[in-house]
């Protein structure tokens, strides 16, 4: 793989040069508008130079490294190692000029809506009616209704009551970090900051759990010498955490990752909760840049042997998932001891002696380590350079050979020779003619084809979601019919819980099971379908794009002139598709929510409490008649079961089809009329300045000799200029990088 080092501010001086070439175009009459794109166009791409970030996710088992990779990487104890609270939030971390913290606060309305939800789900006995479906934490009346069903929960749930019980954890949190937390929490999601000596500060938050339920997200700005300010380093939570909705934080995240790291430790190996998140995320095809680092302990190790061994072991249950595995054995805990000797404690300095005996495991370590970073620097050096660089460059290239084109026009304009200056003359209004003639076109077709392509997704949107074309809503209803509950497991539970109780648990098993369906088998699905739509907006208007670009120079020589400036690859400046990412960040676009999410509303619970009473029942008469038969109420909380199933199936139909209608009509139709707009506005603008070009290039036909002699000498030298800036600008875009 060939990698280009490129210093920051090499691109800087480059970007500084097209402003001020753009600039002295503007003071040429018709050459270049004020008004014209090339300005935001610098402006949009020093701003996504300074916000876009190469993230790199890392990410394992709780107790496999992360936080000692994050330490190790960056050369300093940053994140508190072992805090188990801390890997409930994906702590990101970037450069910065000096210390600082910013915690992202949850809002009210989400804090709320999260307590509201479980509440309403709760057993009848326990919440007693008690709780409004407008309930808010900040009212003093409905805290007191928390605490006081918190207590009926805790007596009725033991604390090893599976997904239920770290629920009920969260409302013993949200009820005890409140008062530390109500006065910082508003309406909206709020950003609370840390600088300089109150940075530490951070670790009162992020480690303490009853102020971490407040919490959204955490990011870390460190003056770290060896940190690219282009990349972002996030310590994400445990992937073998049970609660699903954790698990969907951390593969939101790996969705826009660039790279990822995955600890795995020496003392378990690859555990089953490592391959089952390692099939997850393979199925959403989030493998093509991934590490893994087998994490050695030295202290468990009796010899090389033992550790080539482990190797070996994961190496091969990697294999058996199709992966084909980048795989490094070192100590993460023996290299941050060893970049920070002087500041690790007396414990610690004597571990590192201790390990520093073994000079094969040693050896081997610091090995692996150099092998380690030296592809890891390779990977990320490409990386940055197709995100930051390759990108943004090519596209200040076309802009500048568009603006050289129209200085060769000018130069012929500005001749003395009568011939060059009619023909300058006679391209400058084919220029316009052209222009006006493109611009009726795209006025009276746009709008037909945009409806076009609105329809087109919307029958795929109608084939997937009301049809069930991909048989989504057919598998989870087939998965929910084999889905089976161990009933007696429930049963020990009734002198603790009674009968609601037992129910209720069900119900979050349940809950449980099928939101790890949803993780595993339908986002895949569904964000393969999403992906196809979007290509399909994505080529409509790359096709329009190339449809509309009508030859504006038909005079032979200027056309020539054109096919050396621009390649076949190369759309005219200003005249590209649009970028739906950027669109979707600017409009704040998301996918809807709720899909298949498992309900236990009153309206169920009084149908399962029926029919469970009914089967209770017609038992007890039944055992009246025949004094050989007992009571069992295995048979009625089965039933009960099924009921709840069954209903959710009706509910996950009419959520299905809620998804389609909503995804088209707030996501997709959104995003083309985004990308319509954004395609009116580009093709007004390029026509304006053919417009312009004709209407203000009249003043140079009379001018005198030694006039024109001014403005040629300008000319030539901002020509010469740009030649020197896309002699800059070449090496950076016509670089191969081979991808994995």
């Amino acid at each position: 793989m060939i990698t280009l080092q490129i210093p920051n501010n090499a691109i800087e001086e480059i970007l500084a040069e097209a402003g001020s070439v753009f600039e002295t175009a503007q003071t040429i009459p018709g050459l270049l508008e004020p008004s014209s794109q090339y300005r935001s166009f610098l402006e949009k791409i020093s701003d996504a130079m300074v916000s876009d970030k190469l993230k790199i996710a890392v990410v394992g088992a709780i107790k496999s490294g992360k936080s000692t990779f994050v330490n190790a990487f960056l050369g300093k104890e940053l994140v508190k190692r072992g805090a188990g609270v801390v890997t409930s939030i994906t702590t990101r971390i970037q450069k910065g000029k000096k210390n600082q913290a910013r915690i992202f606060l949850r809002s009210w309305d989400e804090i709320n809506g999260g307590l509201r939800k479980f509440l309403l789900s709760a057993p009848d006995d326990v919440i007693e009616d008690q709780f409004s479906r407008d309930f808010d934490i900040r009212r003093k009346n409905d805290r007191k209704l928390l605490e006081k069903t918190y207590q009926a929960l805790t007596r009725s749930f033991a604390p090893d009551h599976g997904t239920a019980s770290s629920e009920i954890f969260s409302i013993r949190h949200a009820l005890q970090g409140f008062d530390a937390l109500k006065d910082l929490v508003e309406s909206d999601e709020t950003v609370v900051c840390f600088e300089s000596r109150e940075f530490e500060r951070v670790k009162d938050y992020t480690s303490d759990p009853d102020k971490a339920f407040y919490i959204k997200d955490v990011c870390l700005f460190v003056p770290v010498k060896d940190l690219d300010p282009h990349i972002e380093i996030a310590d994400c939570q445990g992937v073998d955490s049970t609660d699903p909705s954790q698990l969907s934080r951390i593969l939101t995240y790996l969705e826009f990752s660039n790279l990822m790291v995955y600890c795995i430790s020496s003392r378990t190996g690859l555990r089953e909760s490592d391959m089952v998140f390692l099939k997850r995320i393979k199925n959403l095809g989030l493998l093509e840049n991934i590490f893994f680092i087998n994490n050695c302990d030295l202290t468990e190790h009796e010899s090389l042997e033992d550790v080539l061994k482990i190797e070996h072991n994961i190496r091969q249950d990697l294999c058996l998932l199709g992966i084909e595995p980048e795989l490094y054995s070192f100590s993460l805990l023996l290299n941050h001891f060893s970049n920070i000797p002087s500041k690790i404690s007396k414990k610690d300095k004597l571990r590192l002696e201790s390990w520093q005996q073994e000079k094969k495991m040693v050896q081997y370590c610091d090995l692996k380590t150099h092998e380690f970073k030296l592809r890891f620097k390779d990977r990320i050096d490409s990386r940055r350079h197709d995100l930051l660089i390759f990108n943004p460059m090519k596209r200040l290239s076309v802009f500048l050979n568009d603006l050289t084109l129209r200085i060769h026009i000018f130069l012929d304009l500005l001749s003395s020779e009568s011939e060059k200056e009619e023909r300058a003359k006679q391209a400058i209004s084919n220029f316009d003619q052209n222009a006006r003639r493109l611009e009726s076109l795209v006025h009276d077709s746009l709008e037909n084809a945009v409806q076009g392509l609105q329809k087109e997704i919307h029958t795929h949107v109608h084939q997937m979601f009301f049809q069930d074309q991909d048989g989504v809503l057919k598998d989870i209803q087939e998965y929910l019919s084999l889905l089976s509950f161990e009933i007696e497991s429930f049963k020990d539970q009734r002198e603790e819980t009674g009968f609601n109780g037992i129910l209720f648990l069900i119900f979050k098993e349940f809950q449980r099971r099928v939101d790890l369906y949803v993780l595993e088998a339908v986002k895949p699905l569904l964000k393969n379908f999403i992906n196809q739509q979007e290509e399909r907006i994505q080529s409509f208007f790359q096709s329009l794009f190339e449809s509309y670009q009508v030859h504006l120079l038909p005079v032979n020589e200027y056309s020539c002139l054109k096919a050396g400036l621009l390649s076949e690859d190369q759309e005219p400046a200003g005249f590209y598709a649009p970028d739906l990412g950027e669109i979707k960040k600017i409009l704040g676009i998301q996918l809807p929510a709720g899909l298949f999410e498992a309900l236990y509303t009153s309206k169920i619970k009084t149908r399962v409490m029926a029919g469970f009473g009914l089967k209770t029942l017609s038992q007890f008469l039944f055992s009246l008649i025949d004094k050989r038969s007992t009571i069992s109420f295995t048979p009625a909380l089965k039933k009960a079961a099924r009921k709840i199933k069954t209903e959710n199936q009706k509910i996950f139909k009419k959520q299905f089809e809620q998804f389609g209608t909503d995804l088209n009509n707030h996501y997709f139709f959104p995003l083309i009329d985004a990308a319509a707009r954004d395609f009116r506005e580009k093709a007004k603008e390029r026509f304006k300045q053919y417009a312009v070009l004709n209407t203000k290039t009249e003043q140079f036909f009379a001018l005198k000799n030694s006039e024109k002699e001014e403005w040629k000498t300008l000319v030539l030298s901002l020509q010469q200029r740009i030649e020197r800036l896309i002699e800059l600008i070449d090496p950076l875009v016509s670089i191969s990088i081979n991808k994995k």
